[in-house]
Formats: C-alpha cells, sequence, structure tokens
C-alpha cells in the first residue's frame, strides 16, 4: 500500500493486505467490532515470530468476549487475571510481554477478552498430558459457532493459524514466508500416521494423536531434527553407522494402551515420561529412529552419505538437509518414512 505525498518517495505496507483478511475472518467469527481488527493483526504480528530476551517463544493466545464459555470450550481451568486496557496495539504488546513468559509448553494459555471499556487479559490452564486434547484442537472439532472466539498459534516462524469455531480456520504467512511450502501440521500429520501404519485401531488413533502433540512441542524448540521410520519388526538398518540405538526398544502403544484401559498415576506418569524422553531425544544431534508400530528404537544416529553427494557441488540446505535427501531415497526400502526440519524452520516429510 503506497501512502506518500507529490515527490516523496512512496511507502509499501502489507498491513492493510492483513488488516482486511482479519476484518473478514473476524465477520465469520462474530467478533467484527472494527476495533479488533487492529488489535488482532499486531497480535499475529507479533506472534509470528515472538521473542523475549533473545529466546523463541510460542503461546496460544485466544480473542474472545465469555471468559467462561472460552474456559468450557477449551476445558481451561484456573483463570489468573492480569490485566486490562483499551483496545489498541499496546495493550497487546503488554499482554503479550507480562503474560507470554508465563505460557509455555501446554500448561498455559493467554486470553484476552472483549470488555466495554476495551480489553482484559490473563492466563489460564490447560492439561497439558499428551493424551489429552489441545484447546485448540477441541476448537477444531467444535461445530457450534455461536461462541465467538478465536485462536492464534504460531505453526513455525512467520506462519500463523488463525482458528475459530465450527472448522473455520486461517493459515497466514508473513515476512517471506512461503505459502507454497510444506505446513508443519501437515507434515507432522504424515509422520504420525508413517509411525503408526502397522498399529491396529483404537490403538492406532490415540498413538498417532500422542505422537502429532508431542512432535509438535519438540518442533517448537529451534534446534533442527531429523527422523528416519523403519518398518514392523526391524531392530536398525544398514544405514546407520554410528548412534545410539536401545536394546529394549520402548513400545509406545502398550503405554498408550494401558493408560487408556486403566488411567491411574502410573499409567499416566509412563505416557507422560515417554514423551519427555522422545523430546530429548529429538534435540539432540543427528537422527531419531522410530517404528511403523509405534516403537522408539533410537537416537543420535548418524549415516554414511554416498560418496556421489560428497562430490557434489554443494547445494542449498546443510548436511541435515542432505541426510534428509539419503533417507529419502531409501523410503520403500529400508525405511516407511523420513522426516526433516532445519534450525530456519523449514519442514518436510517423505512417506511410503
Amino acid at each position: 500500500m503506497s501512502n506518500s505525498a507529490p515527490g516523496e518517495s512512496p511507502v509499501l505496507s502489507f498491513r492493510h493486505l492483513l488488516s482486511d483478511a482479519v476484518a473478514s475472518f473476524l465477520h465469520e467469527a462474530g467478533l467484527g467490532a472494527v476495533q479488533v481488527v487492529e488489535p488482532l493483526s499486531e497480535l499475529i504480528v507479533t506472534l509470528s515470530r515472538y521473542r523475549e530476551e533473545g529466546e523463541p517463544l510460542f503461546p496460544v493466545a485466544f480473542l474472545g468476549d465469555d471468559l467462561q464459555e472460552m474456559l468450557r470450550v477449551l476445558d481451561g481451568k484456573d483463570a489468573v487475571a492480569i490485566g486490562t486496557g483499551p483496545r489498541t496495539r499496546e495493550t497487546i504488546q503488554r499482554a503479550l510481554k507480562q503474560c507470554a513468559p508465563l505460557g509455555q509448553g501446554r500448561w498455559w494459555s493467554l486470553y484476552v477478552l472483549l470488555v466495554p471499556d476495551g480489553f482484559a487479559y490473563g492466563i489460564f490452564r490447560t492439561d497439558p498430558f499428551p493424551l489429552v486434547e489441545t484447546p485448540l484442537e477441541r476448537m477444531r472439532r467444535a461445530g457450534d459457532r455461536s461462541l465467538r472466539m478465536v485462536g492464534v498459534l504460531q505453526l513455525a516462524e512467520n506462519v500463523i493459524e488463525l482458528r475459530g469455531m465450527g472448522g473455520l480456520y486461517r493459515h497466514i504467512f508473513l515476512s517471506g514466508a512461503r505459502a507454497e511450502v510444506t505446513l508443519p501440521t501437515v507434515a507432522m500429520d504424515e509422520l504420525s500416521l508413517g509411525l503408526t501404519a502397522d498399529v491396529k485401531e483404537p490403538a492406532r488413533g490415540l498413538t498417532r494423536d500422542f505422537y502429532r502433540r508431542v512432535l509438535f512441542e519438540a518442533m517448537q524448540a529451534s534446534h533442527g531434527t531429523l527422523v528416519a521410520v523403519l518398518p514392523r519388526d526391524s531392530e536398525s538398518s544398514p544405514l546407520f553407522v554410528d548412534g545410539v540405538m536401545l536394546s529394549e526398544p520402548i513400545d509406545m502403544v502398550a503405554r498408550v494402551m494401558r493408560y487408556h484401559e486403566s488411567p491411574g498415576v502410573e499409567a499416566a506418569s509412563a505416557v507422560s515420561s515417554a514423551a519427555q524422553l522422545l523430546r530429548g531425544m529429538m534435540a539432540t544431534d543427528g537422527i531419531t529412529v522410530l517404528r511403523s508400530d509405534g516403537f522408539i528404537l533410537g537416537y543420535n544416529v548418524f549415516i554414511r552419505h554416498p560418496e556421489t553427494l560428497i562430490r557434489e557441488p554443494a547445494r542449498v540446505g546443510g548436511a541435515r538437509r542432505r541426510t534428509y535427501e539419503v533417507l529419502c531415497a531409501r523410503v520403500g526400502r529400508e525405511l516407511t518414512t523420513a522426516f526433516f526440519r532445519s534450525q530456519d524452520g523449514a519442514i518436510a516429510c517423505c512417506r511410503d
């Protein structure tokens, strides 16, 4: 958008495009007040690459006009009021500054409530257990649009999901993010499908949901990630030349089903501890190795690159990307699925 007097150099801005898109979305979501468009646009832009003290943060934010209904739909608890302010960008910035550091992981989410005098904001508690639906998952399956509410989540740097009730959503790409790239949610869904391809229902759906939630949290770390999925009954692969392969692979299906059939403290602890272990494995260098029947096999695994790749001139992408290409070439043979996420957020999944 150009705003300049004669003789002045033109100023171009994407803000008007974003504001128009946000206004349209808010109208569909039943929150069409003009005074909300600019604050929500500020929330989207700020969350697209939010940092405090140089560290990336990934708070989930919800905007609505009825806190009790919001908590009911999202299964939120223990709302803590933090502050109030007029319906301005500055209020949104202050709300994020005060609340975002409290809302890491799946423990706490940020709410911004429309009140007669402006905004009231705070946080509410959610259940971080990996077999429980996230607030946004609850929004995705909710069929009732009578509740006026919008959820905002960073999927990757400069990629935002804007979620309304009843299946309403938009994906917003900012600051150079390309709309043709694979969405993180799509790549992680593919990986979750590959990890449970040889699991029978109902365990397949339950285990797939577990992996999808844990993977999403792992992807919010700044470290890049590589995952290789072996076929059922495989113990290792000739590809692997170094790394840690577990002498007793971890059976995630058994842990998930044990909790599903008999929920209890010990069963829940077994699932949560395995989730934390997997996140730790994916934060190490090298490849995390899993299997198509839901087993966790190893981590910090490395492969020998074919000589043809070593002799080729340098290409776009670093060692992690080149390793992913080697893994993809083996999908359908030694592997069933390969997954890649770079440190700068690029993501891809290749599945048989």
